[in-house]
């Protein structure tokens, strides 16, 4: 589980470049509604995930990591995913 094995670093580039997080990244569009209900659920750094798939970065540069979730959210929210 990628949460589980990438709890220890400290360095956002080691999450997002374990090999779990690229698979998720994989599964492509299919993958964004329960991206966004994880990152509702439980705040991680989904973002780059996210961009990844859908190519947009609703999140302004410099958010905090609250500002960038709740961008991502609303994001969500406008196209749908609930």
């Amino acid at each position: 589980h990628w949460h589980r094995e990438t709890a220890a670093y400290s360095v956002l580039q080691k999450k997002v470049l374990h090999p779990a997080y690229q698979r998720i990244i994989g599964l492509g569009p299919a993958v964004v509604p329960c991206i966004l209900r994880e990152l509702r659920r439980q705040p991680a750094h989904w973002f780059w995930a996210l961009n990844a798939i859908t190519g947009e970065d609703p999140a302004p540069a410099g958010s905090t990591f609250e500002e960038a979730a709740q961008a991502w959210l609303k994001w969500g929210e406008e196209r749908g995913y609930r």
